[in-house]
């Protein structure tokens, strides 16, 4: 890539009080500060001490387009969905998995959207859940914050919530759990590079309609102009589908015109 990434630095948020000053404008020269959460491959992970994946390359190339560097900061996903993060300047920018929800447009300005967001079901093989139907008493996993922890709900369950995607999955492997919910494409990662299909079985897809978004604090009407241009050039120009190739292993499924991207994996 030709934009320069500063390193992975793990954040600790201290607690600021409710101050909802508004931080002030970063230097042109100053690096642009991306929040993201991983463990979340493809989208962010880490490789060789760096944080690497799909989202944090779209977010170099907003970085790239005004000229900075791109600094990552890795961060508890709740700080990212609440808009915590960006309130406060701990970041400017947010790209985490995130689908865009009425809820968190309360708390941060969402891009146009740039993924489609599908779930699924993972459970271990030889289990008694089969479907979605057998679901009853079962242990459910899901990453807190998440639109999984929702959907749990919503059928009468109460999920069993995890700080990131990989203490899900082991709490699955471990018999923590019986069930985890997440998103498609992260499962579909797992299986093949962890090589857990001897192990693991998908059991159903949700095609929930969800979609991601980056995340701006509310009201930097400048930044957010910024990033959905990018997002539409790339589009046009073949960065997108060379990002989705690289990470995805395969060239994105077609949209219609004017409407949102589809992909093949919500948090």
């Amino acid at each position: 890539m030709k934009y320069p990434v500063l390193g992975l630095l793990a954040v600790t948020l201290a607690a600021c009080g409710t101050s909802a000053a508004t931080p002030p404008e970063p230097a042109r020269t100053a690096a642009l500060t991306l929040c993201t959460n991983a463990p979340y491959d493809p989208f962010e992970f880490e490789q060789d001490g760096r944080i690497v994946g799909f989202d944090v390359d779209l977010a170099g190339l907003v970085a790239e387009r005004t000229g900075r560097p791109l600094k990552v900061l890795n961060i508890p996903f709740e700080d990212i969905q609440n808009g915590k993060a960006l309130r406060e300047g701990t970041c400017e920018l947010a790209a985490a998995g995130l689908t865009i929800t009425e809820e968190r447009r309360e708390r941060v300005d969402f891009s146009v959207p740039y993924f489609e967001a599908t779930q699924a079901f993972l459970t271990r093989k030889g289990s008694k859940v089969s479907s979605l139907d057998d679901l009853d008493d079962e242990r459910v996993g899901v990453q807190s914050g998440t639109t999984g922890v929702d959907y749990v709900r919503g059928q009468g369950l109460e999920p069993v919530e995890y700080d990131d995607s990989m203490e899900q999955l082991i709490a699955l492997q471990t018999d923590q759990v019986d069930v985890l919910v997440q998103d498609r494409p992260v499962i579909a990662v797992w299986m093949t590079k962890f090589k857990l299909s001897k192990e693991l079985k998908l059991i159903a897809s949700l095609d929930t309609g969800e979609q991601y978004g980056m995340a701006v604090r509310k009201g930097d009407t400048r930044l957010l102009s910024t990033v959905n241009q990018t997002l539409a050039e790339a589009r046009e120009d073949g960065s997108y589908e060379r990002l989705y190739r690289q990470w995805f292993g395969t060239k994105p499924p077609k949209r219609d015109e004017g409407t949102r991207p589809e992909g093949p994996g919500s948090v």
